[in-house]
Parts: structure tokens; C-alpha cells; sequence
């Protein structure tokens, strides 16, 4: 484990100190990709290694073979896709817990890594967890509220219904106006209208 740590030390200074490798004549032209491409060019400067020109891939800038392909955490990482994953991994091992998983798997591989101690390296469970209980709280909070909307819209049309009811049983008590009342109303309209072709004749 120490040696380990060590050599994890190593690759970190290497890599700090590691150039970005593109190939030559990048920054002149557009339509060159930013990728390495070994200079092939007969008076090639960058070809002959002149001092001033960008540097070639060398073995040199490799990190050390014992522990390539580890994590940071000085682990070597396994992709895990289901929870019989996880029984298999050993106590020098980090998971990886696939991006195509779901979060519900991915709630049952974290337990049960919490359960066997092992480090999830692409997750942090504390927060996932919390994400997952606030998405719960919010749905449950919306189901309610649709709920209660239901409720008052339920309440609201009975309302509305027995009103109706009220105001047929009202209409059905009073009386009808009698015959006798129109006729009077009728003819003091017509009496009315008289008098106003009267005025309007004089005039």
C-alpha cells in the first residue's frame, strides 16, 4: 500500500509536467485536428527534436507500470452494472457504478457496497440519496395538491347543483302571475303608447 501511495506520487508529478501533444504546424492551420500526428516531414524541426519545437510522445511520460489504469485513490476501478457485480470485487477494488444503470439499482449497489466496504469512486451516495428523498418529497407534494384541486372542484360543482335544486323549488312555490294582472299591466301599456302618439301628433 505504501508503495502504492508512492507511485501514485510519481505519476501525479509526471503527469503535472506532461506537455499537451498535437501535431505539427496545429496552430497554423484550421484544418488540422487538435490530436497527435508523429511528424513524418523530411526537414521536419519538430521530427529532429530542435530545441524551441513542440516535444514528441516519448515512453517517458508514462505512468508507472504497477499501478496503470488505477484510480486516484490508489484502487483499480471495475465497472459494476448489477449487484451480483459487486460480490465479486476484490478488497484492493473500487467500483464504478455504470451510467446506463438506474437510480433505484443504483440505490440497492450502494447499500450493498456500504454493507461489504467498498469505495464507490464515481458516486458520492450521501448526495445522491438526498437528491433522490427531495425528487420523493416534491412528487408526493404535487400528487396532494392535484388531490385537494380534485376535492375543491368536487365541492364546488355540489354547490352549484344543490343551488340549482333551491332555485327550481323556489321557482315551483310562488305562484304564476294571474290572467287577470297581465290584462291590467297590458292595458296600461296600451294606454301609455296613446298618450305618447298623442304628444307626438300635437307636436
Amino acid at each position: 500500500m505504501v508503495e502504492t501511495k508512492k507511485l501514485l506520487g510519481v505519476r501525479k508529478t509526471i503527469k503535472s509536467k506532461k506537455p499537451e501533444f498535437l501535431q505539427q504546424d496545429y496552430h497554423k492551420k484550421r484544418r488540422l485536428a487538435r490530436r497527435w500526428k508523429r511528424p513524418t516531414g523530411l526537414h521536419s524541426k519538430m521530427r529532429h527534436q530542435f530545441k524551441g519545437y513542440p516535444s514528441r510522445v516519448k515512453q517517458g511520460w508514462r505512468s508507472p507500470v504497477e499501478i496503470r489504469g488505477f484510480h486516484g485513490k490508489g484502487l483499480r476501478p471495475i465497472i459494476v452494472y448489477k449487484l451480483k457485480d459487486v460480490d465479486a470485487v476484490k478488497k484492493d477494488e473500487g467500483i464504478i457504478v455504470a451510467k446506463n444503470v438506474g437510480t433505484k439499482k443504483k440505490l440497492a449497489i450502494i447499500a450493498k457496497a456500504e454493507e461489504l466496504k467498498i469505495t464507490i469512486l464515481n458516486l458520492k451516495p450521501e448526495a445522491l440519496k438526498q437528491k433522490v428523498a427531495k425528487k420523493i418529497a416534491e412528487k408526493k407534494a404535487e400528487k396532494t395538491e392535484k388531490e385537494q384541486k380534485k376535492k375543491k372542484s368536487i365541492e364546488e360543482s355540489v354547490k352549484k347543483a344543490e343551488k340549482k335544486e333551491k332555485d327550481k323549488a323556489k321557482a315551483a312555490e310562488t305562484p304564476a302571475e294571474t290572467p287577470e294582472v297581465v290584462n291590467e299591466e297590458e292595458k296600461k301599456k296600451l294606454e301609455k303608447k296613446e298618450k305618447d302618439d298623442v304628444l307626438i301628433h300635437k307636436a
